[in-house]
């Protein structure tokens, strides 16, 4: 089955691709205005009081970024020959059309690693200009005394934490994060709470723009969880900010190097299972397209090489961590834990995330959160929910134990590895690292 998504300037337009007996079409306003196919966003008001608007071509970039993520979003895997993996047709409005089919392959190979799926892109040229914001350039950053020169991502995890905290330590420039969230869950909730803690130990050193991007409800019938294309998204909302500068500005990314490798655990946790969000394959594409463009930012992502413990005893105030490491979340199994009548507080304590992050506190020796399910202790069955997870750890493990000294076709398995010979080795180590907090927490 083929996905159509036809994306429309405003309720005027008339754009169409004819009948499809191939496929679903799906129609996409980027204005806004039809409330059955628009994308629900505050982003206007959060530039608006942001003080200052991306350039063109950055704005392009997000709202293609919006139209992925909402595309996503609404098709269902569950229909897919092998029920993961979708084939997609964008057409997407734009001022320069040249521009964009000279990086079309690039933004196609980009998306096609990221969700697993077949992204075709047909560029059209857009009959109206459609900035972000109607209004016009303000005095830039009010409450700041000089612009922010940083932007980092704030997703509201431990690592994003970490990141924040040894960025504020260690520049002296103001800094700007970014944060993304969508209806429902604990993650507005989160990141807010962190910016307040934050703010009290590093007053009027940062501003935090929170950008809300949700597909409105009925686009499709049925509602896609998996959510893979986030991180084009979360990208995105980074350029647009980040294009606001005069000079070529760090655009950090804190991920640990287990995570951002996320080698699939066992044969069978390809696709799904072994997201891609922070791989360096596809940083390093989407740094392609942001030079391409001539968005003048650079990606930078400090924990590439260091596990999730290493972070965590690395910390350039362990204090101001310790205090704030309850308030971060981590757990993919919000639901569970409500289901069992447990605050926001909690963790599920099963899921993947939640096994590094206790494997790393452990390493580290840092009071954690409160686990629903404690994977230490009784016989949790492979074949339940609660035991998935723990038991493609367990099988990673012992084949690590029969795999040769060399893991660099085994680290490959997630995906390329950019970079030279000693880079390679380094996120070969850091991948052997990782493994070792895990068995030494199930040990």
């Amino acid at each position: 089955m083929i996905w159509n998504i036809v994306v429309l300037e405003n309720t005027d337009d008339d754009f169409s691709i004819g009948s499809s007996s191939d496929g679903k079409t799906i129609s996409i306003d980027l204005s806004g205005s039809d409330k059955k196919t628009g994308i629900q966003t505050n982003i206007a008001r959060v530039l608006d009081a942001y003080g200052a608007y991306p350039s063109e071509v950055a704005s392009e970039l997000l709202r293609l970024g919006m139209v992925v993520f909402t595309a996503d979003k609404s098709a269902d895997r569950k229909i897919a020959f092998n029920k993961w993996s979708r084939y997609f047709r964008l057409f997407q409005p734009v001022a320069d059309v040249d521009l964009w089919n000279g990086i079309k392959d690039k933004v196609e190979k980009a998306l096609n690693f990221l969700t697993g799926d077949h992204w075709e892109i047909f560029f059209r040229q857009e009959k109206h200009k459609h900035p972000l914001s109607e209004i016009q350039l303000q005095e830039k950053f009010p409450d700041l005394a000089d612009p922010p020169t940083v932007v980092a991502l704030m997703s509201g995890g431990l690592d994003s934490f970490i990141g924040a905290i040894d960025l504020l330590e260690t520049t002296e420039d103001n800094v700007i994060f970014v944060s993304h969230y969508s209806r429902g869950g604990v993650t507005k909730t989160v990141q807010d709470r962190i910016y307040s803690l934050l703010d009290k130990h590093y007053p009027k050193r940062f501003q935090a723009l929170q950008f809300f991007v949700q597909p409105v409800d009925g686009i499709s019938e049925e509602s896609e969880p998996s959510q893979r294309s986030r991180s084009f998204l979360f990208l995105s909302l980074a350029a647009a900010v980040a294009s606001t500068g005069s000079n070529r500005t760090p655009l950090h990314i804190y991920e640990n190097g287990l995570i951002s490798l996320n080698v699939p655990l066992a044969p069978n946790r390809d696709g799904g299972l072994s997201t891609r969000t922070t791989h360096p394959h596809f940083l390093t594409i989407y740094q392609d397209i942001l030079d391409s463009l001539s968005i003048d930012a650079s990606i930078i992502t400090p924990f590439r090489f260091l596990t999730k413990g290493e972070m965590l005893l690395a910390s350039k105030n362990p204090g101001v961590l310790q205090e704030g490491i309850k308030l971060t979340h981590s757990c993919s199994h919000t639901t569970y834990v409500r289901f069992k009548g447990k605050s926001m507080d909690n963790h599920c304590g099963y899921c993947l995330p939640c096994i590094v992050r206790r494997a790393a506190t452990t390493h580290a020796g840092f009071n954690d959160v409160k686990y629903v399910v404690d994977v230490l202790k009784g016989k949790i069955r492979a074949n339940t929910v609660e035991g998935k997870d723990l038991y493609a750890v367990k099988v990673a493990l012992k084949r690590l134990e029969k795999t040769k000294p060399s893991l660099i076709s085994h680290v490959r398995a997630s995906g390329p590895l950019p970079g030279t010979a000693e880079e390679i080795a380094q996120y070969v180590d850091v991948y052997k690292r990782g493994m070792e907090e895990l068995q030494k927490l199930l040990e």
